[in-house]
């Protein structure tokens, strides 16, 4: 029939997105779905308390329920799902789904949702495929590759910059001093490496997890 599945991304922040849009191109190579972004500036954090009138602030955790109501509405009655992409940073991800799973439970979602926490940031998915990240950047430190734990908590898109900038992350802090410029390297390494994804072949466990909850819900739709 013609109730393709559709997606409903919210995303941490632009770079993010990017990979995202990169990820879901391949995947309509072999299936026919609709799919939406939602880029925030930033994860921010929960909230305490819901008093009343919702602000938006444009940060993830702050405007989840919000966020989750609306598409809960706007999203009824068809073939959708909600995935809510973050980095758990250094939080314990059992704990943080936990929390957000809770969130979503109090704000009473009836759509079919799922959390992917990016470990610990989504520049691991880009370290994540090696062919990829030499493809877009040919002469990226091999080195400095091969030190890095997939899925480790290490300071990862630091280590992303160190691979694939020239002259390391020292000059790479003193180019991109401000939280902007580094954004806007973030989307670029997205954009290249993710041109060169091989969805298929990613060691980031996380990643993996990303994509089977995508492909799970395109098989059974």
């Amino acid at each position: 029939g013609d109730n393709y599945m559709h997606f409903q991304f919210l995303i941490e922040d632009y770079s993010g997105a990017v990979l995202i849009n990169k990820v879901m191109e391949k995947v309509k190579s072999s299936h026919c779905f609709t799919y939406d972004c939602k880029a925030f500036k930033g994860i921010g954090g929960f909230r305490n308390g819901h008093n009343g009138k919702e602000v938006k602030t444009n940060k993830l955790l702050c405007d989840l329920p919000i966020y989750l109501k609306g598409f809960d509405n706007s999203l009824k009655g068809i073939e959708a799902c909600i995935f809510i992409v973050l980095d758990n940073d250094t939080r314990d991800t059992a704990e943080f789904i936990d929390e957000l799973l809770k969130l979503a439970d109090e704000s009473m979602i009836t759509i079919d949702k799922v959390f992917c926490i990016a470990v610990e940031e989504m520049e691991a998915w880009l370290l994540g495929d090696e062919k990829a990240l030499f493809s877009a950047y040919p002469s990226a430190k091999e080195g400095k590759y091969k030190e890095y734990t997939q899925d480790s908590i290490c300071g990862t898109w630091e280590i992303l910059a160190d691979i694939v900038y020239e002259g390391g992350i020292k000059k790479f802090k003193k180019d991109c001093p401000t939280y902007r410029e580094v954004g806007k390297y973030k989307a670029e390494w997205a954009e290249k490496i993710g041109d060169f994804f091989d969805i298929d072949n990613n060691k980031s466990p996380s990643f993996q997890h990303f994509i089977y909850e995508i492909q799970h819900r395109l098989e059974t739709a």
